[in-house]
């Protein structure tokens, strides 16, 4: 099996530095539209048995705007971006002042600690886990995923150890950054 990933194009929360996680939504701003259309003529001649998408709008609009109306996305709740809590909406510095031993997700994910109603990393490489066991299931051939930055991250490391120290190894995503593995013979690996 082949599984093609990739984050949802830049919005308007990117481009202004501010935490967006599960509970929050930024429409795309005309950077990721472009972004989502490169990404579209990038997977131009590519098939896909199925096709995937968090919940969230920033990445629905990504994968509609790349991949048109060619496939029924598939919405799944276990690829939606990490539930952020009260730091969620905060420019990164202000979270930072506010939370520091949250504001460690992206640096040194091992010690982090959820702000208020956020979500904790070993919860996220569950539901992110459970996904992928789920696809491996179905033995599609070919499969597209439209998620969000942490989500690759943490699904990086779910195809190696499932530990919170392999998220710090995992690379940093860009928008609409394609990223590929392949399953074989039980095994996960990252397609370079």
């Amino acid at each position: 099996m082949e599984l093609c990933l990739a984050r949802h194009g830049q919005t308007l929360s990117n481009a202004e530095k501010r935490h967006y996680g599960s509970e929050e939504d930024s429409p795309l701003s005309e950077n990721g539209i472009e972004q989502a259309k490169l990404l579209g003529v990038s997977l131009d001649g590519l098939i896909f048995d199925a096709v995937y998408s968090s919940p969230l709008n920033r990445a629905i609009d990504t994968v509609n705007i790349a991949l048109g109306n060619r496939y029924k996305i598939v919405i799944d709740e276990r690829l939606t971006e990490i539930n952020l809590g009260a730091m969620g909406g905060l420019t990164r510095d202000d979270a930072s002042k506010k939370y520091p031993k949250s504001s460690t997700l992206m640096s040194d994910p091992k010690s982090y600690i959820p702000p208020p109603n956020g979500e904790n990393l070993n919860n996220m490489i569950e539901r992110v886990n459970s996904f992928l066991n789920d696809i491996i299931k179905k033995k599609h051939n070919k499969i597209f995923v439209m998620t969000h930055g942490y989500v690759l991250r943490v699904l990086y490391a779910c195809t190696i150890d499932k530990t919170i120290s392999t998220i710090a190894k995992a690379p940093i995503y860009s928008n609409c950054e394609l990223v590929r593995y392949t399953y074989e013979d039980k095994i996960w690996r990252l397609m370079y």
